[in-house]
């Protein structure tokens, strides 16, 4: 093999050996061998909680945490039903625009909620002027 120069086999197969040559120092050291010092500290040794758990229709979460804000991201501007007694009463919130990331958004604090409530939601369309059609919930636990 010439440095620079094709080694007359399929590349996909320089790669591996090259991997597997790290693979084998990483296993020596005791550490990997590329890892990046400044992201593993900080998002292994100390990572960052966050206040949030996000929901938006691509990642429906199901369970959060008391004590976090919840906070529901739409693609368009919407009222917000919800209820967090089985719709025995109902309340209704206006999302927020967010012009950077050109989102919908609002923001619910879980910490007055008891565990093992459920908040229940639709959305409301301003735009189009018509309801979502559908319930979700977020369990809290």
């Amino acid at each position: 093999m010439k440095p620079g120069c094709p080694t007359g086999a399929a590349m996909p197969l320089c790669w591996s050996h090259a991997e597997y040559v790290a693979l084998v120092r990483s296993r020596h050291d005791g550490v990997c061998f590329d890892r990046v010092d400044p992201a593993f500290e900080r998002y292994i040794l100390n990572p960052a909680q966050s206040r949030y758990e996000i929901w938006t229709v691509r990642h429906p979460l199901r369970l959060a945490p008391p004590g976090k804000i919840l906070r529901i991201i739409v693609a368009a501007e919407a009222t917000i039903v919800w209820s967090t007694d089985n719709w025995i009463r109902r309340d209704e919130s206006q999302t927020s625009y967010q012009p950077e990331l050109n989102l919908w958004f609002a923001d619910f604090p879980t910490a007055e909620w008891p565990q093992g409530s459920a908040f229940a939601f639709t959305f409301f369309w301003k735009r189009d002027q018509r309801r979502e059609g559908r319930n979700w919930q977020v369990n809290i636990l």
